[in-house]
């Protein structure tokens, strides 16, 4: 009797974890707050943007892993990343700073398209492909395709 108490009492918490994941996908990312440039370095453009995350579950959680198919205009500008981790706050409407770097398919198509995102006021973004997120020792990939018109931030 008591080992099976035992086992229920590291089995309980485990469980409470994994339900708990389920909740991961009811973030939301309601916009961009400010986008601070950092600099460009070969094909690669680095950048940081303060994504303002809406997280109504009970759970924080990091994020480990961007990977985004990224299309302006109808334009492939090329794949946007971050493998900083960030931290989530469980029950939060907060902004949070991420590191992005975008790596360019073609750096002379590349460039002119972000030349001319910033002189636009509004933009149609796609992005498709995966963000990695951990909680706990619980690891989960969340797959992501997003098409939406955007306000263009000002780069500053």
């Amino acid at each position: 009797m008591h080992s099976n108490l035992r086992v229920f009492s590291w089995i309980l918490p485990f469980m409470l974890v994994l339900s708990s994941c389920n909740d991961i996908e009811n973030i939301e990312i309601i916009g961009v707050e400010k986008v601070i440039f950092e600099g460009i370095q070969d094909n690669m453009v680095y950048f940081s943007a303060g994504l303002k995350v809406y997280n109504p579950s009970a759970v924080s959680f990091k994020i480990r892993e961007v990977n985004l198919k990224t299309v302006a205009d109808g334009v492939f500008l090329g794949t946007l990343n971050c493998t900083d981790k960030i931290k989530i706050n469980a029950r939060s409407d907060s902004v949070y700073m991420v590191p992005l770097s975008l790596k360019l398919a073609n750096i002379f198509t590349g460039a002119s398209m972000l030349y001319k995102l910033s002189r636009q006021k509004k933009v149609n973004m796609e992005v498709k492909g995966y963000v990695r997120v951990r909680t706990m020792m619980i690891y989960k990939k969340i797959e992501v395709s997003e098409k939406q018109l955007m306000d263009v931030p000002k780069i500053r």
